[in-house]
């Protein structure tokens, strides 16, 4: 049979896209070595932080630093909605004083002469050890307290939403006197996201993988 195709927005291969009208269309452009030249001089002025920042989403100086055999990086031109001008690089995370991100970005190719409506910043944030709750999220040492995201050590909008669904599910749950709710990992990639936290802790910016599942061919989307 013809393989499922991997948005919703299809109705079926062959027939039109749903909703074709209001699609918005996305580019790429890429940083060259001048962009990198301008990331080297000023990485002196960027904050220092403590602790491993993430390793999926690393900032544009990181990338720098890390692959300076490359000669650019690929930045994807996100339209913000459908109804506003807004665009968001998607590559070039970054905590320069604005002034330096406006040459970063005006040393791309066709972002020559773009203006920045919100400097990009970075975020330094601590984080409970997630061993210090249970499977339900319930804080063992302090009950009624049920803890969700990046406060676990998390990162992504995703883990924290699973997360969040969790600990609201289970807060709701104990003021009523209700047995709670717990997905085990042969259930739910959620299951395995708050096994592995609780569990195993984490030393770095968590993201949920579908290679830490055990039971991935079970969990997979046509088996749900």
């Amino acid at each position: 049979r013809p393989p499922a195709p991997f948005s919703y927005v299809h109705e079926g291969l062959g027939t039109p896209v749903a909703q074709e009208d209001r699609l918005v269309v996305c580019y790429r452009t890429a940083t060259n070595e001048r962009t990198h030249d301008i990331v080297r001089a000023h990485a002196h002025e960027l904050p220092r932080y403590e602790g491993p920042g993430p390793r999926y989403c690393p900032s544009l100086t990181a990338k720098v630093q890390r692959f300076a055999q490359r000669t650019s990086h690929g930045v994807w031109l996100e339209p913000e909605g459908l109804s506003t001008p807004l665009v968001y690089p998607n590559g070039l995370s970054s905590a320069f004083p604005e002034a330096v991100q406006e040459r970063v970005v005006r040393s791309i190719e066709g972002l020559e002469h773009a203006e920045i409506i919100r400097p990009a910043y970075d975020v330094e944030y601590d984080f409970v050890d997630p061993r210090a709750v249970g499977h339900t999220l319930e804080v063992r040492r302090c009950r009624g307290l049920f803890l969700a995201g990046q406060v676990l050590g998390t990162t992504g909008y995703e883990e924290a939403a699973a997360l969040g669904l969790v600990a609201g599910a289970n807060a709701a749950l104990c003021a009523l006197g209700a047995p709670p709710l717990r997905v085990g990992r042969d259930e739910g990639y959620l299951g395995v996201l708050v096994d592995d936290l609780v569990s195993q802790g984490t030393s770095e910016p968590y993201r949920m993988f579908t290679s830490r599942a055990e039971y991935r061919l079970a969990l997979r989307a046509d088996n749900a």
